[in-house]
C-alpha cells in the first residue's frame, strides 16, 4: 500500500503533509461537491500545475469534460434547463447560442 500514498510525491511532487494540507484548506471535503471525501489530486494536465483535491466523481467529471470550461459551461446550463439548440434564423441558417 505504500506505493499508492507516495504517489503524490512521485506524480505531483506533493508531499503527503502538502496533500493532507490541500484537503484540510477544503475543510475536508471535495473542492467542487462539497458532500464528498477528497481523495483525489487534481492538476492541469497542460502545465502540471496542482489545483486541489477532489472527490472521485468530481475528478472523473473534469477529466471527461477534458478540462474545457467553454463545454463545462455548456453542461451546466444544460442541467439548470437551459436548452443548448441552435435557432433557425433563416432557411438553412441556424444561431448557435453563445
Amino acid at each position: 500500500m505504500r506505493g499508492r500514498q507516495d504517489r503524490p510525491k512521485r506524480t505531483y511532487g506533493l508531499t503527503e503533509a502538502e496533500r493532507d494540507g490541500l484537503i484540510a484548506s477544503g475543510r475536508g471535503v471535495c473542492c467542487i461537491c462539497p458532500a464528498a471525501v477528497p481523495e483525489h489530486v487534481d492538476h492541469c494536465h497542460e502545465t502540471g500545475r496542482v489545483r486541489g483535491v477532489l472527490c472521485f466523481s468530481c475528478n472523473a467529471a473534469l477529466g471527461q469534460f477534458k478540462d474545457r470550461p467553454d463545454v463545462m459551461r455548456r453542461a451546466a446550463a444544460y442541467v439548470e434547463g437551459i436548452a443548448w439548440k441552435p435557432t433557425l434564423v433563416a432557411p438553412g441558417v441556424y444561431l448557435l447560442p453563445s
